[in-house]
């Protein structure tokens, strides 16, 4: 009887230590991945704002190009009148 008494005894110790083993695993593999999210989240962060300094500098240069095209249209205009009053 003791002897079996200690083999259960063994068995359960070795229950426990694997599942306080797993836990541990368990828990390192969650600090990991919020590891992983929380640089994930950061690089996200990034892209976008390069995508908004981006979307201003393409409206910026759409916005120069509508000037320039408004310029060459009056001096078109302007022109055209000069050869006509001559």
């Amino acid at each position: 009887m003791c002897i079996r008494s200690r083999t259960i005894n063994a068995v359960v110790c070795m229950l426990l230590v694997a599942s306080a083993c797993g836990f541990v695993a368990m828990y390192q593999s969650h600090i990991e991945q919020h590891q992983k999210i929380e640089q994930l989240r950061v690089q996200l962060m990034e892209k976008e704002h390069q995508i908004v300094i981006s979307n201003e500098a393409l409206s910026y240069v759409r916005y120069q190009h509508q000037l320039l095209a408004e310029d060459y249209r009056r001096f078109r205009d302007e022109q055209s009148m000069n050869g006509m009053l001559q």
